[in-house]
């Protein structure tokens, strides 16, 4: 990074691509506007992510919940030494819940301030829903007028100056609780929603995808795929991305899943994309 400019790491996280778009937008943005960008995968952080003013972070709401690679970044992060601040873009098909709250909440174990956040109505890519309701499926989220809206709260909420939200705990909220219970439930409880994985080699281009993006390593390549069923966080992430549904569920057919977007510089972006690729 140049030491002239203001410094600012996005650590993002992202599924489909929906958040990493959002990301992109946000980065691009601020480059324009002199700050020195370090565009950060929470999988594998750059060397310089903590050498900054300023801390982006951009994810989805993974079933009304904090998703689990962030958690586990956070609690990896090392405690600033001076208390920094924090935003978030947090990318979601329904409701946020009280996401924004934990994410203040387990940064303030670090030294780290959350101070304001946009929510980003985006496809879901937990297609459960999609099952039961195929005209979410037809939803083009996020859009145009989605990334108008990162682009105003960066301006207005960084370029500008941050300012600063009262982020609240809502006890009321249904979905917390739904979100509270998903995350203690047993990882193969949540699976079970979508039935046995399958790996179908013959549909497999060797683009690797997969590999770069699965979220708890499932999924690796030595001379081959290999997928660990006991690794699998059941996020369906390998499904969504897959461009020739080589990846399957027993009870969901591969119509049903939505296709991410920006997906291939999503995989380069995470620097964990193994050869060969497409």
């Amino acid at each position: 990074m140049d030491n002239g400019k203001r410094k600012v790491t996005l650590f993002w996280y992202s599924q489909t691509g929906n958040s990493f778009s959002c990301a992109e937008r946000a980065a691009n943005l601020l480059e324009k506007n002199g700050y020195a960008v370090s565009l950060s995968y929470v999988l594998n952080p750059a060397d310089d992510s903590y050498d900054a003013d300023l801390f982006l972070f951009v994810f989805p709401a993974m079933q009304f919940y904090v998703p689990p690679p962030i958690k586990k970044f956070i609690n990896n992060m090392p405690r600033q030494s001076a208390n920094k601040k924090a935003l978030a873009i947090i990318t979601c098909a329904g409701a946020p819940a009280n996401v924004p709250f934990i994410m203040k909440q387990i940064l303030s174990k670090k030294n780290i301030d959350f101070v304001n956040y946009l929510i980003v109505k985006s496809r879901n890519s937990w297609i459960f829903l999609t099952k039961l309701v195929p005209i979410l499926k037809k939803t083009k989220k996020p859009d145009e007028k989605s990334f108008v809206r990162v682009e105003s709260f960066v301006k207005k909420n960084i370029i500008n100056g941050i300012r600063k939200k009262l982020i609240l705990f809502n006890p009321l909220s249904l979905f917390h609780w739904i979100g509270v219970f998903g995350e203690s439930a047993s990882e193969n409880e949540l699976k079970k929603l979508y039935g046995d994985r399958t790996f179908l080699k013959e549909k497999c281009t060797n683009c690797n995808f997969c590999v770069a993006l699965c979220p708890s390593g499932a999924i690796t390549r030595e001379e081959e795929i290999h997928y660990n069923d006991d690794l699998c966080l059941g996020c369906c992430g390998c499904m969504n991305i897959c461009p020739t549904n080589a990846w399957r569920c027993s009870k969901i057919d591969p119509e049903n899943f939505y296709k991410g977007i920006n997906v291939k510089r999503m995989a380069v972006a995470s620097g964990r994309l193994p050869s060969p690729a497409d």
